[in-house]
């Protein structure tokens, strides 16, 4: 199979930038015009198997990956000082909530927002922008005791206190319980930008998140008919299916969507068939590396959806040629044993995620795809979505009733996730030192 791939590659050029040695087995019939020679092969391969090796589950490769991420940005050693409300006061008999969209996070602007710093200083996982994608942030108002849906861009105020972020947008994906609950044997491009929205990002600050179940609070409004509506009006669409999924499947065992059977629904686990990826900044750096070989970062450059998957899917199946081609030495045949075993490792790694949608209480998610007027239920507005997560929570459901006290008026203090990182990087360096 191999020998068929590089006699079609074999017209291709060599780069014109890459400077050859003397010792390089450089010629024309490749399938990469340029592959790595045996010291470079075994600098990348030992680079790859350094990065996953120590991680023993998927758990453990994503805390390491955020902690990458913090340190890269420069929060692990002094966090940020941010302008919001560090603390308020929550009491849930006068609580009321503001929903403010808050601009698109691909929207190339050079200065991150405030928001968005205190998103990656609160969430555990590292969180990326999409088509069409949406934030909103729901803060506590001071000023009502309902909820209220700011529809225009603008500011988060200094005084209102943030309880949690909403990302949502219309990105095309592969899901076998979606595909299967829809009935379609593949999700086209066309329906799922006109059809299906994706709550991909529903983190609430901490901790409010534990003590009052925020994260099933955000994920019932993220399905309300209000931001379905501004996502149609917005992006001209017609939203009919909202569907999110777990962050964690094979690893925890619960999730914040469970318990939410009124409003969304589970309907399967995903296959995990697909490898952890590398995430930055060490992807970006090996890229680097390779550019100065002549190998352009372009060639782990894609368009369209997943990516990030296929950039890395690349650089495995280029790391895995290079091993193929100078296999004649000795710890390259050494060194290809122990890659192809972490490759299987790293299909063991993947996390297999539960699935939930919403068909914004209507009985079939195509209802609204066939009917001559559109159907909104009243259950399903922000309104009766706010009463409906305040009554289960002064009723001591969704195990509430081991928090009692926060029944009453109690006063909390904003949590950021860089303060545990740093407790995480002191164990593991005390554990290395025995």
């Amino acid at each position: 199979m191999l020998i068929n791939r590089c006699n079609y590659f074999s017209k291709l050029i060599i780069n014109p930038n890459y400077i050859r040695a003397d010792n390089d087995e450089i010629d024309t019939r490749k399938r990469y015009p340029i592959v790595l020679d045996i010291a470079d092969t075994i600098y990348i391969t030992n680079y790859l198997l350094g990065y996953f090796a120590p991680s023993k589950n998927a758990l453990d490769l994503m805390e390491f990956q955020k902690i990458e991420d913090l340190k890269k940005k420069g929060y692990i050693k002094k966090g940020i000082d941010h302008s919001f409300k560090k603390g308020s006061e929550i009491d849930l008999a006068s609580l009321g909530i503001n929903i403010r969209f808050v601009g698109t996070p691909n929207d190339s602007r050079k200065k991150i927002p405030e928001y968005l710093k205190l998103l990656d200083l609160t969430s555990s996982h590292i969180n990326y922008g999409g088509w069409q994608c949406s934030d909103f942030v729901v803060t506590q108002s001071a000023d009502h005791d309902t909820v209220k849906f700011i529809k225009e861009e603008s500011e988060i105020p200094n005084d209102e206190y943030i309880l949690g972020w909403i990302r949502c947008d219309s990105g095309v994906l592969n899901n076998k319980p979606l595909q299967e609950y829809l009935g379609q044997a593949k999700l086209m491009p066309d329906f799922v930008n006109a059809h299906i929205m994706n709550a991909k990002v529903l983190v609430p600050t901490q901790p409010f998140g534990s003590k009052y179940r925020g994260g099933k609070l955000l994920a019932l409004l993220s399905q309300s008919n209000e931001i379905r509506n501004w996502f149609n009006e917005r992006y001209k669409r017609n939203i009919i299916l909202w569907y999110s999924m777990s962050l964690y499947g094979s690893t925890k065992p619960q999730c914040q969507y469970d318990q939410l059977d009124r409003y969304i629904k589970f309907i399967g686990k995903t296959e995990s068939k697909h490898f952890m990826r590398m995430q930055n900044p060490h992807f970006d750096r090996i890229k680097d590396w390779l550019d100065r070989r002549g190998i352009e970062r372009s060639k782990f450059s894609f368009r369209g959806s997943s990516k990030a998957d296929r950039s890395f899917r690349e650089l495995v199946s280029y790391v895995e040629y290079c091993l193929w081609y100078n296999k004649k030495d000795i710890t390259i045949r050494s060194l290809k044993d122990k890659f192809d075993s972490q490759l299987t490792s790293l299909l063991e790694l993947t996390e297999s995620k539960r699935c939930y949608v919403s068909t914004y209480g209507l009985e079939h998610w195509d209802d609204n795809l066939i009917n001559v007027e559109r159907v909104e239920l009243e259950q399903n507005s922000l309104v009766s979505i706010f009463e409906y997560w305040k009554k289960k929570i002064l009723k001591g459901d969704w195990g509430m009733r081991k928090y009692k006290s926060v029944l009453n008026p109690t006063h909390i203090e904003m949590e950021y996730l860089n303060e545990k990182m740093r407790k995480v990087i002191s164990e593991k360096h005390k554990q290395q030192a025995l």
